[in-house]
């Protein structure tokens, strides 16, 4: 029969009340074995993402060789990795030509990439925008005000509007972005919590709330 604590979680806990108490207790020895540990964390880190390379390059290599749907972008995606990756490691991340790759493919790319969720804003927009119920109304008029606020249209129309779009952004806005904030924050913290008392434990390949670890 299993262990209900194995090690993983035990390790958890262990290194999640040293580092939440290093935050709460000023005392150089806790503090240095805080440090410690989080350095660990980031050579763990490191090696996770090492082992998401390999892995990328397992299932595009084998996707690849197979000739399946679209394999040549699998290869160029190869290509990219390893070329860049060997530039990196003999010219180091600070040389002239790994800096010119970075900021004429890498940085454009992402920015097309990123460009995307315009689509994506502007459909959920579209849906959201729909006048069906009195939120569905308020956010379309305080969107119409806060857009004609932020363009010289709007002063022409009324010289009220950029003042009433300044208000919504700095009172209702912050408001609003605040509470998310808040609650992401007490959803992390619970999260947390689960982890380091091994409630959560689906990330170790078992089950939360209870059974075996």
């Amino acid at each position: 029969m299993k262990p209900i604590i194995g090690i993983p979680i035990l390790v958890s806990l262990v290194v999640g009340v040293v580092v939440v108490a290093d935050f709460f207790i000023n005392q150089s020895s806790l503090v240095t074995v805080s440090r410690e540990l989080m350095n660990w964390g980031v050579i763990i880190s490191a090696f996770a993402t090492g082992l998401g390379a390999a892995n990328l390059l397992r299932i595009h290599g084998k996707k690849a060789q197979q000739q399946r749907t679209n394999w040549q972008y699998s290869v160029v995606l190869l290509v990219a990795l390893i070329a860049y990756t060997i530039l990196g490691i003999v010219t180091r991340n600070t040389s002239q030509p790994y800096q010119f790759v970075f900021n004429n493919l890498y940085n454009p790319l992402g920015a097309t990439v990123f460009s995307f969720n315009a689509f994506f804003m502007t459909s959920a927009a579209y849906r959201a925008f729909r006048i069906k119920t009195a939120p569905a109304t308020v956010l379309l008029i305080a969107a119409v005000l806060v857009m004609l606020g932020n363009v010289g249209i709007g002063a022409v129309i009324s010289k009220h509007i950029p003042v009433i779009a300044g208000w919504i952004q700095r009172v209702p806005t912050t408001a609003g972005f605040r509470g998310v904030t808040i609650g992401a924050a007490l959803g992390a913290m619970g999260l947390s919590l689960r982890i380091i008392l091994g409630i959560e434990r689906s990330h170790y390949g078992g089950t939360s709330g209870g059974g075996n670890a």
